[in-house]
């Protein structure tokens, strides 16, 4: 935001972001949890309604088929993904749909995503969003956020998220344009795509392009958030309960620092040596100092600070903030 911006922010570091388009199942009838219990790796059968979770969905060999927030509403449940994830999900969850009490809606439709992030963002929302904001990760409140009194108020879902940094607020709305013009219109800055982007490279939290064919649910780290491992039965449970008690996986989602100032694209190659040993996945500019971060699967055998190159360029295994598996 440039110093000429007529409304300069109450805090320092409050900012908004704009996430784009995101996909979402509802699910609903009276067999709607227990049905989605039988799919995820999360204990999604204990949340409350407002409650909420990170799980994966697997396929019968345990390969995920991808990662979900999911909210518990007072009529079943809501699975939030990534652009055209929801179709995939839903063509699976069907496959094994015969005579439950349920209903897969894809709901989809004009549905945006935006971040409000900085350290005083709860005391800000509170002053604009007409419900109580949620207390716990991943929980939520549906209401209305109203910029400035007499401003048409813009029904907004409001979920605390750490996926961009230790504290942040997701507001999904259908009226996006509403929302970003209401955010401007409180003053509230806007922060770069590419920033965002690197923050999240930084937390370790994978979207849909981080899991490429044949990933394991303990390969992306999120072990103790999104795996419960003594939950009842769930499809692909006995390739994860096989790799527990095998004590690990042979790689993991893992952060790089790559010299130069190139952009590194995705699917750039990972090399130690001479050999390939992986693909970056998704990439980003850093933000501090020089180079650029990027995400890649790697053999857990390539130590930090053994030789690599990513697209030829050199490289080096950094340590995520926070959202690597607390069991490592």
């Amino acid at each position: 935001m440039s110093s000429s911006d007529p409304h300069p922010p109450a805090e320092p570091g409050l900012r908004w972001a704009d996430l784009g388009h995101h996909e979402q199942l509802l699910v609903t009838g009276a067999d709607a949890v227990t049905f989605i219990e039988n799919f995820t790796t999360a204990k999604v059968s204990d949340l409350l309604p407002g409650g909420g979770c990170e799980g994966f969905f697997c396929d019968a060999r345990g390969w995920v088929i991808d990662l979900a927030l999911i909210r518990r509403t007072n009529d079943g449940l809501v699975l939030r993904m990534g652009p055209g994830r929801a179709a995939p999900l839903r063509s699976h969850l069907d496959r094994y749909h015969i005579r439950e009490d349920l209903e897969l809606l894809d709901q989809s439709e004009g549905l945006r995503s935006l971040l409000v992030s900085g350290a005083a963002a709860s005391r800000w929302l509170e002053n604009h969003f007409d419900q109580s904001l949620p207390a716990a990760p991943a929980n939520f409140a549906d209401g209305l956020f109203t910029a400035a009194a007499g401003a048409t108020p813009v029904p907004v879902r409001l979920t605390l998220i750490d996926w961009y940094g230790p504290r942040g607020f997701l507001a999904e709305t259908t009226a996006g344009e509403q929302l970003v013009a209401a955010f401007t219109a409180a003053g509230l800055p806007q922060v770069a795509a590419g920033t965002v982007r690197a923050q999240r490279l930084l937390r370790g939290w994978p979207l849909a392009e981080d899991i490429p064919e044949k990933t394991l649910p303990q390969e992306l780290g999120l072990d103790g958030r999104a795996i419960c491992f003594n939950k009842g039965c769930y499809l692909g449970q006995e390739t994860v309960a096989r790799l527990d008690a095998l004590g690990h996986v042979n790689r993991r989602l893992m952060l790089l620092a790559v010299a130069g100032e190139e952009p590194v694209a995705s699917g750039a190659a990972v090399v130690s040596g001479e050999t390939q040993v992986a693909a970056v996945t998704s990439a980003a500019v850093a933000t501090e100092g020089t180079g650029w971060l990027a995400l890649a699967i790697l053999p857990l055998k390539i130590a930090t600070g053994q030789s690599l190159t990513v697209a030829g360029r050199p490289a080096e295994i950094l340590r995520f903030t926070t959202v690597e598996d607390s069991s490592e």
